[in-house]
């Protein structure tokens, strides 16, 4: 049995940090954010605070609260006790809507449908998406690679890239849908979505809904995807990546042409 040497052997020790202030700290930042269209409270979502206006102009979209980013008029931010509040102005027939399908509860950072009132909004905007070809993959490299350059600590990255491998778009947040929110919600901004997306972290349902309700015909994750994702993705024609760094690359669904 071979022994360890100091050289290859763990640190040891523990960094007492009980004394340092909060705002010190270099950890990720999350808020509670309160979603508001015109005087209905819409939903309330545990997110980091930045690129707040593309991540509603996303959530909304996904939620079927709005069908391009021009629905949303403008916004206006209030300081809350302990988080934000971002108020959308909309039509009023928007605000109603909002008022009938408001989320029933909190949206944590770790589930972006959590607190859906029906399994019909949860699985909204599903459709058959066109068949295009397979993303190629030095595309798919090169996303890993912005991917790590891009990481914060503590934070969940999401990239926008088109149909030639170029970067669209870059999010960070503590939701890993939040960051898919912000990406989507920037290219309903610019009007130019991208053709494939890529966020490190697993893949769940939420994030296949998401890339398909925006007609993204492309999604990279860096953990494998759950059994319902891949099921949803072949039913729509969304192409499902699991990619590794040094690894090969795994289609889950999607996509029968070829580059």
């Amino acid at each position: 049995m071979s022994r360890i040497t100091m050289a290859e052997a763990p640190a040891s020790g523990v960094i007492d940090r009980r004394d340092v202030p909060i705002e010190a700290l270099a950890g990720p930042r999350e808020l509670p954010i309160t979603l508001a269209l015109n005087e209905v409270d819409y939903a309330t979502v545990l997110a980091t605070p930045d690129q707040l206006e593309p991540w509603a102009l996303g959530f909304c979209f996904a939620e079927g609260l709005i069908e391009q980013g021009s629905d949303i008029h403008g916004f206006t931010t209030e300081r809350l006790r302990h988080g934000l509040l971002l108020r959308a102005q909309v039509d009023a027939r928007l605000a109603r809507l909002a008022q009938e399908q408001r989320r029933v509860g909190a949206s944590m950072s770790s589930c972006g449908r959590c607190g859906t009132a029906s399994e019909a909004l949860l699985m909204y905007g599903l459709q058959q998406l066109p068949d295009r070809p397979l993303v190629a993959e030095e595309h798919l490299r090169s996303a890993l690679e912005h991917l790590q350059q891009q990481r914060q600590v503590g934070l969940h990255t999401a990239l926008g890239v088109d149909g030639q491998g170029q970067l669209l778009g870059c999010a960070h947040d503590i939701g890993r849908h939040n960051a898919i929110d912000k990406v989507i919600g920037s290219g309903l901004a610019s009007g130019t979505m991208p053709s494939l997306l890529v966020v490190s972290s697993r893949c769940s349902i939420e994030l296949v809904q998401k890339a398909v309700r925006a007609g993204v015909t492309a999604l990279a994750c860096v953990s494998m995807p759950s059994a319902l994702s891949v099921e949803i993705a072949r039913l729509c024609q969304l192409q499902l990546y699991y990619c590794r760094r040094n690894a090969p690359i795994e289609l889950f669904g999607g996509g029968s042409a070829h580059p």
